[in-house]
């Protein structure tokens, strides 16, 4: 399955893209026991996904594939987890649809800000992450939209925002996640360095909630 991370900005995705690709790879469950073959694709032109790969001795391939082709030019074997870290689908739309016209997951990262909120649902001049997402539909074989959720990232304990805009994006129509990704300096600094261990934080716990959604196959 092939599982797309989109933003319309930056808000922690590639960090999440790399530790989300470690954790399902580690986190063993009642359906995947030895947990997950995993494959990384960085969508994004900054490359960063790439090169954290290169840096930190990722042992999973990530291909850089930063094109309005990626639908055509993707490969991924039918036993394997597919990563996307997209690039800003405010810079990017042809990325983010190409990329969108195969996903079987969409994960829109945001923090809860007022700022991440209004990129989302009230872009100035750029089309919602949600009318991009249902418009694939019509280009995908299946002729459905895939299913998304949003992942409330760098979020800080005992405060409101959280609560508050896991609120209002319910009202917006979105599928929020129970779990959210915390504010935190490992995290912060976690790029161009190895990962160890991301099957227990919240990570795992994501990859948990996804499967027994039947998210994650």
């Amino acid at each position: 399955m092939l599982i797309a991370n989109v933003s319309p900005r930056t808000g922690g995705k590639t960090t999440d893209s790399g530790l989300l690709a470690h954790a399902v790879k580690e986190t063993k469950t009642k359906k995947a026991p030895q947990g997950r073959k995993v494959k990384g694709f960085d969508a994004d032109h900054s490359q960063q996904f790439w090169q954290w790969a290169q840096n930190g001795d990722f042992s999973f391939p990530v291909d850089k594939l930063a094109t309005a082709r990626f639908h055509k030019e993707y490969v991924l074997p039918e036993d394997v987890v597919g990563i996307v870290d997209c690039g800003h689908s405010e810079n990017h739309p042809d990325i983010t649809d190409s990329v969108l016209r195969v996903a079987d997951l969409v994960i829109l990262h945001m923090a809860p800000t007022a700022g991440d909120f209004e990129r989302i649902v009230e872009p100035v001049d750029k089309t919602t992450l949600a009318d991009m997402i249902k418009r694939s539909a019509s280009l995908r074989a299946d002729g459905q939209a895939p299913p998304a959720v949003v992942l409330l990232n760098r979020t800080v304990p005992n405060t409101k925002s959280s609560k508050n805009y896991r609120t209002e994006m319910e009202a917006e129509g979105w599928d929020v996640l129970s779990t959210t990704i915390p504010r935190s300096e490992a995290f912060a600094q976690a790029v161009g360095f190895p990962v160890i261990g991301a099957s227990k934080g919240p990570f795992g716990a994501l990859v948990l909630e996804l499967e027994s959604r039947g998210l994650l196959t």
